[in-house]
């Protein structure tokens, strides 16, 4: 073959590999915020769920729930942590960073059941940014006795489930609304005692161990008031 016709062909033939060479297109980069904020979702135990509003790109997983508490866990979807496994019960939240912006997760409650699967419900909000307001710590408070499971409340020498407990302290909590309007009263005043006969409420937790009632929304209480840490860049 001639040697202009070889050049010839040999442009041709580069210029076809080139044209038909293609690029994979670059991965969209991770959400610097999580839309849809607060996020509510509900994960059943032993299994990994996407964030809503993350693109699929955060996942959240729970392991056994048990003894009133679950194991929580953040990572993205190439594995990198992004939140330590951390032990929660009901009313208790962990903040996590993601892309310099901080935001609390938030375990609402636990659903233990002899039938079907349990599960945990969380809520995802901003974080580093606002207290909670002194309701909303009460309601916290409540819902850590609600969620329980296998606890007994007892009150005047009686045993009760812990939504029993939970009904009896939101009805004394409206009764008592116009003076107790703390976090620090509700557990001082009401949640601690009775007001009738003054004697102290203990609670028969699942593993066997009983502690006063105060002693346990003490430590709620503490744990709520702790969780608050400096801004979230922006």
């Amino acid at each position: 073959m001639p040697a202009p016709l070889r050049a010839f062909v040999l442009l041709v033939l580069l210029t076809i590999g080139c044209s038909g060479s293609s690029t994979a297109p670059a991965p969209p980069p991770s959400p610097r915020r999580l839309a849809g904020l607060p996020i509510s979702l509900t994960v059943d135990q032993r299994t990994t769920t996407p964030i809503p509003g993350s693109h699929d790109e955060v996942l959240l997983t729970v392991d056994d729930i048990t003894r009133g508490q679950v194991m929580a866990s953040l990572s993205r979807a190439n594995g990198q942590a992004v939140l330590a496994p951390r032990s929660l019960q009901p009313g208790e939240s962990a903040e996590f960073v993601l892309d310099d912006v901080q935001y609390l997760l938030h375990l609402k409650e636990l659903r233990q059941s002899l039938v079907g699967t349990d599960a945990a419900s969380f809520e995802i909000s901003i974080g580093g940014t606002t207290e909670l307001s002194e309701a909303e710590k009460i309601e916290r408070l409540i819902a850590a006795v609600e969620s329980l499971q296998g606890a007994e409340f007892l009150r005047n020498g009686t045993g009760h489930s812990p939504q029993e407990a939970a009904a009896h302290l939101q009805q004394k909590r409206r009764a008592t609304a116009a003076r107790v309007t703390t976090a620090r009263a509700f557990v001082d005043e009401v949640a601690s005692k009775s007001s009738i006969t003054g004697e102290e409420y203990q609670i028969r937790l699942p593993d066997g161990r009983t502690v006063t009632a105060r002693t346990f929304f003490d430590e709620r209480l503490a744990e709520l008031e702790s969780t608050r840490s400096s801004p979230a860049k922006e």
